[in-house]
């Protein structure tokens, strides 16, 4: 690394006025998840080109796992938990589905990838239905190539994003009107935080966050965060709030330390990999269409309401997209809730025996 003139903190700034820039650019491209990943693309750029600064990137690492941990951490309140109750059979079965299906992209993914020098985490991380964010931090804990897995990831989301669509229209004319999921609220915060609720919020986040990393656990500091957080949060019976704009810094933060692993052998294996992620896209689409049918055999829903609950894309999207199409988007977003909470903190316990 160079050493940039005016200390580790100019260099800092310097490189995350980067990151932004990146993340600015791939939003105007109208690219998922831009944040992270256009601050990864601008300083992957940097790191390629050999002029990558030197300042402590694990700080930056840690601070960027615990905030992204303290968001996952707001969705583990009793309204939540009371919803999953309602619907723990099929929220469940879905769940089980998912990780057995990543498992299955996650190999057929290293069984084309191998011989290019792809090593198993990095395929059974990429072929995960996980969250890209979510995956990436896993990513590294392992010593993984974030750059594949981040180009493997993002273009499932985007096949699937612009897919969702024209999927919907058919299933809303072969599933007919059928009844909706009724769930009870299930008693979720009436009560906000205060602001000295937040600074002992902050402290719990930072607390499990070095516990997680003590115990080396794997993705541990965002894991330690969430849990904390939520506990936190569900001993109070209060729902924190957090500035969208806190998201958009912790992922910028993120892509720099990921930007730092990228390096010109990674960048040429992208190129290679376009097919095994087509091949793995189709894998994954085949896999949560029968767990959207099986879905709709068991349980008396419409066609449109399953196949957006086992879509593997983001919260945010699928419930904009059940709005639009006029299914159930509180039940998708439970059932998205917990695909996301499920993989983050199951799956590297069932991946790392094979890695």
């Amino acid at each position: 690394m160079l050493e940039f003139p005016g200390g580790q903190i100019v260099a800092f700034c310097v490189m995350f006025v980067t990151g932004m820039a990146g993340y600015f650019f791939f939003r105007f491209l109208r690219i998922p998840n831009p944040a992270l990943l256009g601050s990864m693309a601008a300083t992957g750029a940097v790191n390629v080109a050999g002029y990558f600064p030197a300042f402590p990137v694990w700080a930056v690492s840690f601070a960027a796992n615990a905030t992204i941990g303290l968001m996952l951490g707001r969705q583990i309140d009793r309204n939540v938990l009371g919803r999953i109750k309602a619907l723990a059979r099929p929220v469940l079965i879905q769940l089980a589905g998912m990780i057995a299906l990543s498992l299955l992209c996650g190999w057929t993914l290293f069984s084309m990838t191998a011989s290019k020098g792809i090593s198993l985490a990095t395929s059974l991380i990429s072929g995960t239905a996980g969250g890209i964010a979510e995956m990436m931090i896993f990513g590294m804990s392992v010593d993984a190539d974030v750059a594949v897995i981040a180009f493997v990831q993002v273009f499932r989301v985007v096949i699937f994003l612009g897919m969702i669509p024209y999927l919907a229209m058919i299933a809303e004319k072969l599933g007919g009107v059928r009844a909706r999921p009724t769930v009870e609220a299930g008693g979720g915060h009436s009560r906000r935080f205060v602001p000295r609720d937040y600074a002992v919020l902050v402290l719990c986040v930072l607390a499990g966050a070095a516990m997680g990393e003590g115990l080396r656990v794997p993705t541990g500091a965002m894991l330690g965060a969430m849990v904390t957080s939520g506990v936190y949060a569900l001993t109070l019976n209060k729902k924190y709030d957090y500035d969208p704009r806190l998201r958009v810094i912790a992922q910028v933060g993120l892509g720099l330390v990921m930007g730092k692993r990228i390096t010109p052998q990674i960048v040429s294996n992208i190129g290679a990999l376009l097919f095994p992620a087509l091949v793995v896209t189709l894998v994954m689409l085949t896999g949560c269409t029968l767990l959207a049918v099986l879905l709709y055999k068991t349980s008396g829903w419409d066609l449109t309401t399953c196949l957006l609950c086992s879509a593997p894309a983001g919260l945010s999207q699928i419930s904009v997209f059940a709005e639009e199409a006029g299914a159930d988007s509180f039940t998708a977003s439970i059932f998205h809730t917990v695909r996301i909470l499920g993989i983050v903190s199951l799956y590297p316990w069932i991946v790392l025996p094979f890695i």
